[in-house]
């Protein structure tokens, strides 16, 4: 008698056990909604040296140029096409752009100087330059200095090549002498083939002796 209670027992046992409802995961909560698209909003910025500029603002949804200083336009989403150029002006530019725009490094400045015709001697204008020149250098910390040697055509290719790589070495030794870094000088020559002033072979033209100093 005391057998059979006890399987009655146990089976007592697996009945409340099957009869327990199966544990569910638990459900994940619902996935926040999407951000807005962000905007994108591009200005035209005025070239440093005062030359024409434009940029053109392409999306799949179609382009807009802008070509005047400080015109914006903006894009909603990029199967949207850009607005229509609108005028911004500089204090709003630097209300919004701030942060950017004194993070960019100062535009590269040029300087030219200039030469007697078959000479490797600065004229005494170009030599009254140098303090500016390295003044840029300092301000800038500039640390990539171009300077580029040039003839005008009344002698013959080779001899310019020299003639302007000569012009170049000797104002690069100049700077080097007066303090600027050997490393951060970098001297070439472009003989006649990158004229100021466009002549005809033989000429003589004061403003295509040079050289130019790029400070970065």
């Amino acid at each position: 008698m005391a057998t059979k209670r006890l399987r009655f027992g146990w089976a007592w046992l697996l009945l409340l056990g099957s009869g327990c409802a199966p544990k569910q995961a638990p459900v994940p909560p619902p996935a926040p909604p999407a951000p807005p698209p962000k905007q994108s909003l591009v200005v035209l910025l005025p070239d440093p040296e005062g030359k024409p500029g434009g940029i053109s603002v392409t999306n799949p949804a179609g382009t807009e140029t802008l070509s005047q200083p400080y015109q914006a336009v903006r894009v909603e989403r990029s199967d949207t096409a850009p607005t229509a150029p609108f005028a911004m002006d500089q204090a709003e530019v630097r209300r919004v752009f701030g942060a950017v725009l004194d993070g960019l490094p100062a535009p590269e400045v040029v300087f030219t100087l200039y030469f007697g015709e078959g000479s490797e001697a600065l004229l005494p204008e170009s030599q009254a330059q140098l303090p500016a020149i390295l003044n840029a250098i300092r301000e800038r910390r500039a640390t990539a200095i171009s300077v580029i040697g040039h003839t005008d055509t009344t002698a013959d290719p080779q001899f310019n090549y020299r003639l302007g790589r000569r012009r170049a070495q000797g104002l690069a030794d100049i700077l080097r002498a007066r303090g600027v870094d050997s490393s951060d000088l970098f001297v070439e020559s472009h003989g006649d083939t990158d004229l100021a002033v466009q002549t005809a072979r033989g000429v003589a033209e004061r403003r295509n002796r040079r050289v130019e100093v790029i400070v970065r």
